[in-house]
C-alpha cells in the first residue's frame, strides 16, 4: 500500500466523524428519499443558507409550505431575500428558541440538518416537538457522526452515534 492510499484510512481513524461536505454532497438524493408531495407542510430546523430549504420548498410546490425555523433573525432575513430572488413562494420564516420548537401549524416532516448538535437538550426538545407534528409525520435528522480519536476536539459540529 502506498503512502497516498494509506493517508485516507489514517485520516478517517483519527477523525471518523465525516465533514460538512459529506452531509451536503448529494442534496437532491436526500430530497428524493424524503418522498415529499406538493401539499405537504415541512419544518426546516436550522436552515442555514438554504442548501436544503430551497429544495424542500420546490418539492412541496405549489400548495405546500416550508417553514424555515431559526433562532437568528438575520439568517431568516437572508433566506427571504434568496427565496424572493428564486421566486419561491412556499417558504415561510419563523424565529424560534433554541430550547423549544414553536411553529404556526403542525408539520408532516420536521427536517433537521447539521443542527441537532446545537440543541441544548435534544431528548427534551424532540419529546416536546411531538405536539407540532401531524399524525403520521416524520422527523429526518441529517448529522455528522462524532467518532474517532480526535472527534472530541474536531467534532464540534457532529453528534455521537
Amino acid at each position: 500500500m502506498t503512502l497516498d492510499r494509506l493517508a485516507g484510512p489514517i485520516r478517517r481513524w483519527r477523525y471518523a466523524g465525516g465533514t460538512r461536505q459529506d452531509r451536503l454532497r448529494d442534496p437532491d438524493a436526500v430530497i428524493a428519499v424524503l418522498d415529499l408531495r406538493p401539499e405537504m407542510v415541512v419544518g426546516d430546523l436550522g436552515p442555514g443558507a438554504g442548501h436544503f430549504t430551497f429544495r424542500l420548498a420546490r418539492a412541496v410546490e405549489p400548495n405546500g409550505v416550508v417553514y424555515a425555523l431559526d433562532a437568528s433573525r438575520s439568517t431568516l432575513d437572508d433566506l427571504r431575500r434568496a427565496a424572493d430572488d428564486r421566486e419561491i413562494t412556499t417558504l415561510r420564516r419563523e424565529l424560534v428558541r433554541r430550547d423549544r420548537l414553536q411553529i404556526s401549524e403542525p408539520v408532516d416532516l420536521l427536517f433537521v440538518s447539521a443542527t441537532y448538535h446545537h440543541l441544548p437538550d435534544p431528548r427534551k426538545y424532540f419529546a416536546e416537538a411531538r405536539t407540532h407534528l401531524r399524525p403520521g409525520a416524520r422527523v429526518a435528522i441529517l448529522e455528522s457522526r462524532r467518532e474517532g480519536l480526535l472527534a472530541r476536539w474536531r467534532g464540534r459540529h457532529a453528534s455521537s452515534p
